[in-house]
């Protein structure tokens, strides 16, 4: 049935329709592939005078562990174009020990100030340690314009068609959504339930969906 608001009773003083947003200490950013969402990540850390990181500068902030960035992306490879056994790959002694140098990382990152860290961590962990997290995914759907970025990719700049393109970015998105499932529990990276919010960079563009994460981030 069809509500006229402009008929219904004033809501002023009832707190369930007067939330007001509270500046988060950290924002965690998942990113479909080729949706540029490590730009618009540092664009927005700039705008908010946040510290930017993801597996690279998060693995120089435990480098008594040892575990470099040639580990995560042997690990990683395997999940190219397949899913995880969970429990299996949970159970390894590679993922734990991955697993726990991006968590101390990023521990390390929130105790240093306001941080945004794209991929490797989940907001309910960074709640688990006190602090308030806001999650965001930018995706895109232009095939056309994310096989020119693919391209971009020292990994990918020798693939020529588009079929090989496109497995390409299939196979990062699988990589990206396996460590998502083993870091979380859930199954749904990438889709509006996981998110708080969900940016479109093909609507958007680079700069202006920098510039609404940076808002919610305080800048």
């Amino acid at each position: 049935m069809a509500e006229d608001l402009r008929t219904m009773a004033s809501t002023d003083g009832i707190a369930e329709f007067e939330r007001t947003y509270e500046t988060p200490r950290c924002v965690v950013l998942d990113s479909a592939y080729c949706s540029m969402g490590r730009m618009v990540a540092l664009q927005a850390c700039k705008l908010a005078g946040w510290t930017y990181h993801d597996s690279v500068t998060l693995l120089e902030l435990v480098p008594e562990l040892g575990v470099t960035a040639e580990d995560v992306d042997a690990f990683d490879r395997q999940f190219s174009g397949c899913e995880p056994d969970v429990a299996a790959v949970r159970a390894s002694s590679e993922f734990q020990r991955i697993s726990q140098a991006f968590l101390l990382a990023t521990e390390r990152a929130l105790a240093d100030g306001p941080c945004l860290v794209h991929d490797r961590v989940t907001k309910p962990y960074v709640e688990g340690l006190g602090y308030r997290c806001v999650s965001a995914m930018t995706y895109a759907h232009d095939l056309p314009a994310m096989r020119v970025r693919a391209k971009f990719s020292p990994l990918y700049a020798s693939l020529e068609s588009d079929d090989q393109l496109d497995a390409a970015i299939r196979g990062e998105d699988s990589i990206r959504r396996a460590w998502h499932a083993l870091q979380s529990d859930s199954t749904f990276w990438g889709e509006p339930r996981t998110y708080d919010l969900m940016l479109n960079t093909d609507l958007l563009g680079r700069d202006l969906a920098a510039q609404l994460l940076a808002q919610l981030m305080g800048a």
